[in-house]
């Protein structure tokens, strides 16, 4: 996927706590990119919309994420890593990658992070019903690919997201599945 004469546009998505922040600075070093952190660029650029009164997050606006990722994308001549959960919203990547993880890791992930119990149920749901790797599909289709992180290292995880990059490695969206965590 990486094209030889010109920089990489890549997008790191999925739920909260499933790695993405540390994949994605692992690989700003491997690759020679810049990284941008969503929530951080969000932040500067006061793309909020409000804030969510039950939930207590600020809601962003996504069309104006998109069209100011748009542009410091055209203006940034290196590789790019684009990283968070909305990343995916966003438009231009040359490769969205998903990071998925078990719902039960994920749980004790987001326990120590101290989110509240319905936060956490939240985003449990969200994973085990693929919601992050689904509207990426639906938005960016076959360049959309999904790593269960569950049983891997991080190195190992970096090293797939590298031969991702490459395009020797593909991992289609579908393939990972949590579903029985929703019914049992």
């Amino acid at each position: 996927m990486k094209k030889s004469d010109s920089k990489t546009v890549i997008f790191i998505t999925g739920t909260p706590g499933v790695g993405k922040t540390t994949i994605a600075s692992c690989l700003k070093d491997k690759i020679s990119s810049e990284l941008v952190k969503i929530n951080e660029f969000a932040d500067e650029k006061g793309l909020f919309l409000g804030k969510d009164r039950e939930k207590g997050y600020n809601i962003i606006d996504l069309d104006k994420l998109s069209e100011e990722t748009e542009k410091l994308i055209n203006q940034i001549p290196n590789n790019i890593i684009l990283e968070g959960h909305l990343s995916h919203f966003c438009s231009k990547p040359d490769i969205v990658i998903v990071l998925r993880l078990q719902p039960a890791i994920l749980e004790s992930r987001l326990m120590e992070r101290e989110y509240s119990s319905s936060k956490v149920n939240e985003n449990l749901e969200a994973e085990a019903l693929g919601i992050c790797a689904s509207e990426a599909y639906q938005i960016h289709g076959d360049i959309v690919q999904e790593i269960d992180t569950s049983n891997l290292t991080v190195e190992e995880v970096l090293d797939i997201t590298i031969q991702i990059i490459k395009g020797k490695k593909r991992f289609k969206v579908g393939n990972v599945d949590f579903l029985d965590w929703v019914i049992s």
